[in-house]
């Protein structure tokens, strides 16, 4: 048996929490079908939706603030009491850094939450380079790898199951089963998404299109992108305002 194989068996009492990552810029119906999903095949406690820091060299009319993109994922999920909206990956960031890797932030959810046990999720297209990932053994050594199968395809599952990170682990890649909950603590696990023909960006330029009830953003979301002027919706952006995010 391998070594990262060597935790893959033990059921966990910890509360467990899928992790979300993505910048959210900004949230839609999309990324709550893919939530619900994780938290159901996961049989998981919660789902914290990890906004990603803000990239500088982004336009701010198609890259909105952090703050922003915090409150309009609040407004999206303040009606699911399993959902948790947190933007600790930012405060994680070393100082005089722009960057943390995800290894070195589940490190740090570890050592900071250590009765949660931490699945970390990730679309089937980002498996392909996952063995580029700093630090990628240490998160498959002592995390779930959730896999969202997108496109629910035999071919994407094969590309999945050929990728170099999961040859070289050693691990199989185990698949959901509808009414099942998965006990192993760590490995991969593949799940099918829901599929839906939304895309952040789409959105994005629907916005700056000026177009009305734009399919699969939320009222609320669309009102305060109204009323801050996002993405050249309604008005130029306004500063960002209000306490700073904390994390769940």
């Amino acid at each position: 048996m391998s070594t990262l194989a060597a935790n893959f068996s033990k059921a966990s009492t910890k509360k467990r929490v899928v992790l979300f990552g993505g910048s959210f810029n900004p949230p839609h119906e999309g990324h709550l079908h893919i939530a619900h999903k994780a938290y159901e095949a996961m049989g998981a406690d919660e789902v914290w939706m990890l906004v990603a820091p803000r990239n500088p060299f982004k336009d701010p009319k198609i890259y909105a603030d952090l703050s922003h993109r915090m409150e309009m994922s609040r407004l999206m999920t303040a009606h699911l009491p399993w959902m948790k909206v947190t933007d600790i990956e930012q405060q994680y960031i070393p100082a005089g850094e722009d960057f943390i890797e995800t290894a070195e932030t589940l490190k740090r959810l570890r050592a900071d939450y250590p009765d949660h046990e931490f699945v970390w999720m990730m679309g089937s297209d980002n498996v392909i380079e996952f063995h580029k990932w700093g630090g990628w053994q240490d998160m498959v050594k002592n995390h779930i790898i959730m896999i969202m199968n997108r496109t629910q395809s035999t071919e994407e599952i094969e590309a999945v199951k050929k990728s170099k990170a999961i040859t070289d682990s050693g691990l199989n890649v185990d698949m959901h089963v509808k009414g099942t909950k998965y006990t192993k603590q760590n490995g991969f696990y593949l799940v099918d998404s829901p599929v839906m023909e939304l895309s952040s960006t789409m959105i994005r330029k629907n916005l700056a299109q000026k177009q009305p009830n734009i399919i699969g953003l939320f009222n609320s979301v669309a009102d305060y992108i109204a009323d801050e002027g996002l993405y050249d919706y309604g008005g130029a952006p306004k500063k960002p305002s209000g306490p700073k995010p904390k994390c769940p």
